[in-house]
């Protein structure tokens, strides 16, 4: 079985070529014994072989399971019975074409047949070499309209192909267009970091003093974080001594918010001066219970803290907090993350400055001898003091 409806591709054009080679078909239904006899003289006229049917009930299945190019139509079978098989053709092989065959049509019977799907009337009375006319114009048309059917199955194909690697094309470019995106975005988040440590650093590179770092170092914090609670805590003589080195009040005043940086410098900076992690709240309910502190301080507020290590040594540790109505940008860990080294560098240096500036000029001997004897006095007071009350005082 050969489907007279649309084929794909190459499978059509494998049909079209297999039809192509065989006789043309033809389904005569409801015809006499003569009438039969007629038609059959005029279908060989056209090379088509012709099978017969008393009714209409077995047509639509040949047409669907056989090769079959026209269908021909006594005009003693009803119209109305007509109409819906005719129906049924056009869904299923609208290539094939049905026209009635019989006397000539009178009161109205032709419009009547077109109405009813019908292509044409073949009148007896005709002559043999115009019924053979019109039968071959009824096949010529049948297998026009299949050559057309199959040249639309044959673009639906190439375009559903072009349609799938253009699919593919498209998804691959969306790939290449993302991944090229999140790399302009990296390489950006790159670059703007660069130029942030190179300003950070040209800002605080001058900076010899403590507070004059700390203040620097904080409003430049402040132009990337917005405006916020911001407090720096240095560390003391001991591993786990720190001392508030600068505090900045957004929303919090430093009065209200004196019992939360006592319990920040005492319990927590020494254990973030340990780690080098970033730390952020974003709820930050459960630490203050765990601190113990008023919780109107920091309720409803969100916190960031980390340290700044100079190598092995924690040189400073930072907290900034404000309402989680205004939150902290998910950009600004890495932004910390490269300023805080540069921090802690100009903070290892100062120490290095400190310590440097204890020394004086060598004394002449009388000096030294009238020295001796208030060196030994104060031999016990001198031995707490390493050259680390700078810290203290910081």
């Amino acid at each position: 079985m050969i489907p007279f409806g649309p084929q794909d591709g190459d499978e059509g054009m494998a049909a079209n070529a297999e039809r192509s080679t065989n006789r043309m078909r033809a389904l005569c239904v409801g015809f006499d014994c003569m009438s039969a006899v007629r038609l059959g003289h005029v279908l060989a006229m056209q090379g088509v072989e012709g099978a017969y049917e008393d009714g209409l009930a077995t047509v639509l299945g040949q047409v669907v399971s056989s090769e079959i190019d026209l269908v021909v139509v006594s005009d003693g079978v009803s119209l109305e019975d007509v109409a819906p098989l005719a129906t049924q053709m056009r869904r299923v092989a609208p290539a094939v074409k049905i026209v009635v065959a019989g006397d000539s049509p009178r009161d109205g019977m032709l419009l009547r047949a077109v109405r009813a799907g019908v292509l044409d009337w073949i009148d007896f009375g005709a002559a043999d070499e115009d019924m053979s006319t019109r039968i071959a114009a009824a096949l010529e048309l049948g297998r026009e309209e299949r050559r057309r059917d199959e040249r639309v199955a044959r673009l639906k194909g190439i375009c559903r192909k072009l349609g799938e690697t253009r699919g593919e094309f498209v998804r691959q470019m969306d790939s290449l267009g993302a991944d090229l995106a999140q790399a302009a975005e990296e390489v950006k988040g790159r670059v703007d970091e660069a130029a942030s440590v190179g300003e950070f650093r040209g800002l605080i590179s001058q900076e010899l003093d403590v507070e004059d770092l700390l203040r620097t170092s904080l409003q430049y914090m402040l132009t990337k974080t917005g405006a916020t609670n911001a407090a720096v805590f240095l560390p003391g003589s001991k591993p786990s001594q720190f001392g508030l080195g600068a505090y900045v009040h957004y929303d919090c005043p430093r009065a209200s918010a004196q019992a939360l940086l006592q319990r920040l410098s005492d319990d927590v900076c020494p254990r973030l001066a340990e780690t080098d992690d970033i730390v952020r709240f974003a709820d930050t309910a459960e630490f203050v219970q765990s601190l113990g502190v008023e919780a109107s301080v920091l309720e409803d507020s969100e916190l960031i803290a980390w340290p700044a290590r100079d190598g092995d040594e924690c040189m400073g540790v930072f907290f900034l907090f404000r309402n989680r109505s205004e939150p902290f940008r998910d950009e600004l860990a890495g932004i910390i993350d490269a300023l805080r080294p540069v921090f802690a560098a100009q903070m290892a240096k100062l120490v290095r400055v400190h310590h440097r500036s204890n020394f004086q000029w060598p004394k002449t001997q009388a000096e030294s001898a009238d020295d001796v004897s208030n060196d030994a006095s104060n031999d016990d007071a001198d031995s707490d003091d390493d050259g680390e009350s700078w810290r203290r005082a910081a």
